[in-house]
Parts: C-alpha cells; sequence; structure tokens
C-alpha cells in the first residue's frame, strides 16, 4: 500500500509525509511538481499513478493560476477522476480552480496564525461514507499558511466542508471541499504543522476513503518497485559507515589549577605569547549556557590539514584545496567529479578517521570534542543557492568552506581544563606545553578598548545599512508575501566597519567578546579569512543517537526597564509567535527528509542574554538504529548538509524565499554572515552555530587597502504579513549595535 505526495518545492512537505506514514502505515512516494514534463512524459507519469493507492498534494508557494508553480497538479485533477486525491493549501486551491472556482488575494494574509476552523453542518440525508472530518469536533484549531483564498461562493461539482470566520470582513473563508462526483478532497489549512490538531484523524480518515473507493471500484494496483523510478526523491547518505581508525592515541593532562583560573582569554593569551605573538589556535568559546565546554584548536605549523573550498569556482571546476597550518600558499588542488561537492570530500575523509576513545577522567569523557574539524562554512555553501548574479566580495575566489584538522587543544569548562592530544607518541610536546602553562603567571590588563589602539589621526569608520533601501525592500518583501510566494522573508542587511590594518583581530575579539557575551562565540582566523563571532543560536549538534536544532526567532532589547516577564508579553504575541512557528515547522521538514522521530522538546520559549531577550524553540532528531526505519543510514553530517542554510536565515518555503531574498539583497553574498561554525569531531560528535551578531573578514576584501581593513557585520530579521517597517528597522538596529556597542 503506497500514497504518492507531490511537493512544490515547500519547506512543510516533509512534515506531511512523516504525518501521512505515522497515521496511515502506508510507504509515501514523493515527487516535485514539475518532475514531469507533459505530454512528453504522460506515460511514465501514467505508469507512477498506476503503482500507488491514492494521491496527496502539498502545499507550496505562488499561485494554483501559475503553470511554474502547480506543474503537473492540474493534469492529475483533470485526467485522474478515478483515483483518490487530498490536496493541501496549494493542492486545495488548484482542485477548486479546476473546478471552476474564483480565488482572490487575502486583505491580510494568514501565515504561521492558529485559527478555529468550523465544520460545515451536514443533513441527516447526506452521504457521507466519505467523510473527511469522521470524528472532529465542529470546531478545532489548526495553522494557516495562505494569502490566496477560494472565494465563497458555489463551485460546480464541488460541496463546502469546512470555513473559518473573519471577524474583520464579518465574512466566511473556505477551509475544506469534496468533489461530489470524483473521490478529490482538499483542505486550505496545514494539517502537518506542529500547532495544528487532529491533522493524523484527517489523513487515516482519507486513507479509509481511498481504500473503501478503490474496493468499491476494483480498481487495480500493480505491484511494482516505485523506488526504481528516478522521478522519487531519494536521498543518499554521505556515509555509508564509519571505518574505525587506528591512526590516534588520546592523552590529556589536568591544567584545572592553572595561574589563569580557567580565563580562557588568558590563557589564549599565553598560547600567543609563546608563538611569537601569532594566532595559532581557533577558539570555539561557549561563554554562556547551553554551551558546556569551551575548545581552543591548537593547529601545528605546516603539519595540520586545511581544507578549503569556493563557491566561486564551480562554474568552471568543482575544486577542493588542502594545504597545511601556516603555509595556505602551498596547496595540492583536487578537482571533484561531477557526481562529488565539499560535503561528499569531507565525509569520505572523516569517514575514515572515526575514533572513540575510553576516557578515564569523569569530567572529561563528558567533553563532546575528542579532535577533528574546525571552522565554518558559509551561507553560499547551502543547498538551494544559485551564484550566477552575485557580486565579488574579494579580489580573488572568496573562501566559503575553511576546516582545520585539530589533534591538539584545549577543552575548558566552568571549573575544569584539560590538555589533550590524539596523536601518537605525543608525551614530550603533552608534558612540555602543560608545564609551560603550569609555571606561567597571570596576565595583566589584557581587555583594553579598541579605541585605545585607534593612533591619533587615523579614521575609524562605520558604514551602516542606508534606510531608504531598506524601506524599499522591506516593501518588496510585503508585496511577495501578500502574493503568497513566500511566508516568511528574512531581509538582512551588510554593515562595513573599516578598522586601521594595525588593529590585531584578537584585539577586535576580545572587546567584542567582552561586550557580548554568548554561548557560541567563535574566533577562527585562518590566512584569508577571519570569523570572531558572538552568535545565541545554535543551528545544529548531534551525536550518535540524537540531533538538537535551536531555532531563535522574536527579539527584544535588553534595557533597565525591560523586565523578563515583560519580554515574554512582547514576544508571545501573533507576529513574533507566527515566525518562530514557521521557522519550527520548516526545521522539522529539513529533518523528516531522513529522520523518522522528530520532536520538538521546547516551543517559543523565552531565554536571556546579556543584550537582549530572544524566542526560542529546540527540535531533537533521533538516529534510530532500527533495520525497519530509513533513518538507521543518515548521519548527522547529512542532516548539516540538506538544513543550510540555516532556515532562520531565510524564511520559508526556503528555495522561493533564498531566491527572492538575493533579488531585495541586490545579489550580495552575505558570505560568513548566515553560515555556520563549529566542529565536526571524529567520534562523529558535532556543534555548529549560526554565524550571526559577528565580525568577518577577508584578507583580499575589494574594501579593504592598505590602511583600513574592510570588517563585515550582518543583521536582520524575519519579516511576515504582520510586521511594521519601523520596528522591524529597530530590531535590526537592536542585533547590529550587540556587535558594534564595541567600537562606542
Amino acid at each position: 500500500m503506497s500514497i504518492l505526495l507531490v511537493d512544490s518545492y515547500d519547506s512543510f512537505t516533509f512534515n506531511l509525509k512523516n504525518l501521512i506514514e505515522k497515521s496511515t502505515g502506508c510507504k509515501v512516494y514523493t515527487i516535485h511538481n514539475d518532475s514531469y514534463t507533459l505530454p512528453k512524459d504522460t506515460q511514465s507519469l501514467d505508469q507512477l499513478i498506476s503503482l500507488v493507492d491514492s494521491i496527496v498534494i502539498g502545499p507550496g508557494p505562488g499561485s494554483p493560476s501559475n503553470e511554474s508553480d502547480v506543474g503537473i497538479i492540474p493534469y492529475l485533477y483533470k485526467h485522474y477522476p478515478k483515483i483518490p486525491i487530498l490536496g493541501i493549501c496549494l493542492g486545495f486551491q488548484t482542485l477548486c480552480l479546476a473546478n471552476g472556482a474564483h480565488i482572490g488575494y487575502l486583505v491580510n494574509p494568514i501565515h504561521g496564525q492558529v485559527h478555529n476552523i468550523t465544520l460545515e453542518p451536514t443533513s441527516d440525508d447526506d452521504d457521507d461514507n466519505d467523510d473527511l472530518f469522521n470524528g472532529f469536533n465542529n470546531t478545532f484549531e489548526s495553522v494557516r499558511y495562505h494569502s490566496i483564498y477560494v472565494k465563497d461562493e458555489p463551485i460546480l461539482n464541488m460541496k463546502p466542508l469546512a470555513y473559518t470566520y473573519c471577524p474583520e470582513t464579518n465574512s466566511r473563508t473556505l477551509m475544506a471541499a469534496k468533489h461530489t462526483i470524483h473521490p478529490h478532497y482538499g483542505v486550505q489549512y496545514h494539517p502537518e504543522s506542529i500547532c495544528s490538531k487532529n491533522g493524523d484523524v484527517l489523513l487515516k480518515n482519507f486513507w479509509n476513503i481511498s481504500q473503501r473507493y478503490n474496493l468499491e471500484t476494483k480498481r487495480q494496483i500493480n505491484n511494482v518497485d516505485i523506488t526504481r523510478d528516478s522521478h522519487i526523491l531519494q536521498f543518499k547518505p554521505l556515509i555509508d559507515q564509519f571505518v574505525p581508525s587506528t591512526n590516534y592515541d588520546y592523552q590529556y593532562k589536568d591544567i584545572s589549577n592553572n595561574p589563569f583560573q580557567n580565563d580562557i582569554l588568558q590563557i589564549c593569551e599565553f598560547i600567543k605569547a609563546s608563538n611569537e605573538s601569532r594566532d595559532d589556535f581557533l577558539l570555539l568559546n561557549s561563554a554562556l549556557s547551553p554551551g558546556n565546554w569551551s575548545i581552543i584548536g591548537l593547529p601545528e605549523t605546516n603539519n595540520s590539514l586545511i581544507i578549503s573550498h569556493s563557491t566561486e569556482e564551480e562554474e568552471e571546476s568543482n575544486k577542493v584545496h588542502l594545504s597545511k597550518w601556516g603555509n595556505e600558499t602551498t596547496t595540492n588542488t583536487i578537482n571533484l567529479k561531477n557526481n562529488e561537492s565539499i560535503w561528499t570530500f569531507i565525509s569520505n575523509f572523516m569517514k575514515n578517521q572515526f575514533y572513540e576513545p575510553i576516557i578515564e577522567n569523569d569530567h572529561l569523557k563528558t567533553c563532546p570534542f575528542i579532535g577533528g574539524l574546525v571552522g565554518f562554512f558559509s551561507y553560499e555553501e547551502g543547498q538551494v543557492v544559485n551564484f550566477a548574479k552575485l557580486k565579488k566580495l574579494t579580489t580573488g575566489n572568496v573562501p566559503d568552506t575553511k576546516l582545520c584538522f585539530i589533534e591538539r587543544f584545549i577543552a575548558l569548562s566552568k571549573d575544569h581544563s584539560f590538555v589533550v592530544s590524539i596523536k601518537k607518541n605525543d608525551d614530550h610536546w603533552l608534558n612540555s606545553f602543560t608545564e609551560s602553562i603550569l609555571r606561567s603567571a597571570p596576565l595583566d590588563n589584557i581587555n583594553k578598548s579598541i579605541q585605545s589602539f585607534v593612533k591619533q589621526g587615523d579614521d575609524l569608520r562605520i558604514i551602516k545599512p542606508n534606510k531608504q533601501h531598506y524601506e524599499n525592500a522591506f516593501n518588496k518583501c510585503q508585496e511577495y508575501l501578500k502574493t503568497g510566494d513566500s511566508y516568511e522573508l528574512c531581509l538582512t542587511t551588510p554593515t562595513k566597519i573599516l578598522i586601521p590594518s594595525y588593529i590585531q583581530s584578537w584585539e577586535i575579539y576580545k572587546n567584542l567578546v567582552t561586550k557580548n557575551p554568548s554561548p557560541y562565540s567563535s574566533y577562527l582566523k585562518f590566512s584569508d579569512s577571519s570569523l570572531l563571532s558572538t552568535s545565541p543560536e545554535r543551528f545544529i549538534s548531534w551525536d550518535r543517537v540524537k540531533s538538537e536544532m535551536r531555532p531563535i526567532k522574536g527579539t527584544v532589547r535588553k534595557t533597565s526597564s525591560m523586565t523578563y516577564e515583560k519580554a515574554c508579553q512582547l514576544l508571545h504575541v501573533p507576529k513574533e509567535i507566527g515566525e518562530n512557528l514557521m521557522i519550527v515547522d520548516l526545521i522539522r521538514h529539513d529533518l523528516f527528509q531522513m529522520l523518522d522521530r522528530v520532536e520538538v522538546s521546547k516551543l517559543m520559549q523565552v531565554e536571556e542574554y546579556k543584550t537582549v531577550y530572544q524566542l526560542v524553540s529546540v527540535i531533537d532528531g533521533y538516529f534510530e538504529r532500527n533495520s525497519d526505519l530509513k533513518s538507521k543510514n543518515y548521519k548527522g553530517i547529512d542532516l548539516l548538509y540538506r538544513s543550510l542554510p540555516p532556515g532562520s536565515m531565510t524564511g520559508a518555503p526556503k528555495k522561493r524565499s533564498v531566491e527572492i531574498l538575493y533579488e531585495l539583497e541586490q545579489n550580495e553574498r552575505r558570505g560568513l554572515y548566515s553560515g555556520v561554525c563549529g566542529y565536526w569531531s571524529i567520534n562523529d560528535k558535532s556543534d555548529w552555530s549560526v554565524i550571526i551578531r559577528s565580525l568577518f573578514n577577508y584578507t583580499d576584501d575589494l574594501n579593504s587597502n592598505d590602511k583600513l581593513n574592510c570588517w563585515r557585520c550582518g543583521a536582520g530579521g524575519a519579516i511576515t504579513v504582520l510586521s511594521e517597517c519601523e520596528s522591524e528597522w529597530e530590531e535590526m538596529l537592536t542585533k547590529l549595535d550587540s556587535v558594534l556597542q564595541m567600537f562606542e
């Protein structure tokens, strides 16, 4: 028994797929609505339809009257009248339009809002053996995402089943209907949303209708392996299985009683002084909860591997560059094949590095990092990015991936610190490095202000976003939202900070992290790029059992008069809830592409940071090792790969939103902003944060010169139909000022 699900490039499709499978026990196969070119592929499509019991047509951006938005959907309704079909949102609108209904645009579009749905009363003589709402209360709650609606007027051969009432217009909006002759049904709302009620009951009812109808009509369903059809969406795991490595030996020294009192900035100052003022370290600094461990990676000059990739090379020949720390000018260039990417490359590399040591120290064994890749992926390394029109940021190819393989590091928690090496026969270095730390003296006055470094007569200039440009982009966002091309757009703006070139990046970072401590602070300085981050947002972490994602949507500036209680009142309003809900639903979809079990363990709770209050949700995905489940084959790296760019930085649906945002942001590369940074440990544990509240610099930035280095800082926020331009502008400045306050 199987169901065909038609995807219109929506960001909620796999929530729907999972809900169908759990509600019905059926296998669901998914295709894109443009997978077939008609009439050329008619025979192939007919063959596929003959193999399934019924069809579900999912939601998607755009209009049911636009051929490029709906693809084969009208054809399905017209040419398969004897096959049970359920249309949802765009699928529902297309069903009604195909039967002569008129559509319109809502004056006030509804995106990510919970509304009451009321069933249409049925008469005693009504034949409802195909009741889609069997077992429902007369009124129930569900989530709506739509700008287009089906007008409330008689539709030939269509029977209304449910409405929602709009008090502003004193009118009803059609929420569900069925064809009076064919087994075609539709609902306008989204049963798959985390906040919708009875979605599983609805889909179970549709499945019962399908079974009953197929039995009564004696429809024959061919028993053939559908997965052979190349149109079916199937995601091949990046790693089949890890190969245990014998190249490593885990060794450590406890330095919890060091003279720096576990002050991570002091320890980094010591490392810097020990290496003739070179920044021979990569810092992942968890200054606040939920980050428990900070990692100071200690790469070895001329030995530690660096993996680099630029999307600007993909049009000619996709390449990966390998070099050594401290000598990145000498590279080994690898030309990737057509079916390869940076993701397949690093996966194949890490596949053969797997190592799980037995760690004797009870505290140190809780540290997830034991050595591995540390670095970043830019926004442009994401799945749905088109590079064709993007402007240059650098004179050379912009670094989109920079990863360093770390075998020596310092691990610090609140009260403990350890020097660790996984290199074999590394006792001499471990002992000498530990001894040098323990014999050192504390450092004084390491946190000087940035202004104290600026020489008299030199400039430090900040070029902030233009408000008129922002307003123009905001207004265009509203146009796209009202036409249904997106439900939410994360509009961002770039700021350039021109800093005298003699001011070291480490001094900038110390100021930044002191002013704005955060759970996912990072100092990652490579030869061609530097990232100074004070991000509050975890993108994804994983171990061998589960993954966790923590999207942030909804921000209130922290002032002397702003209490936690007041922030909760301001953030628990329809606009902020809608923003967060859409990203929660999007992330669930991203995880459900590969996992069978995804749970929301925290939904829209307010968290307090040094400069802001923010609305946070937590979504967990589980790698269940059951041979009957698809998730047995996937690893955390698959989730990272297929979830980028972060949904909290794009909006939903992700693909269409990314396309729109590049247009509105004038085809500027976001670069590191909106990307992710973190680590992937060789024990297959990992933690990546979204690069926000950050500064980044490219060594060959087009805006730099001999005297000034251009540092870039992005800021933005989710635009919905409930957004107001002035308040969004102010929220964007709040986020920007959390970084720029260090220059005051």
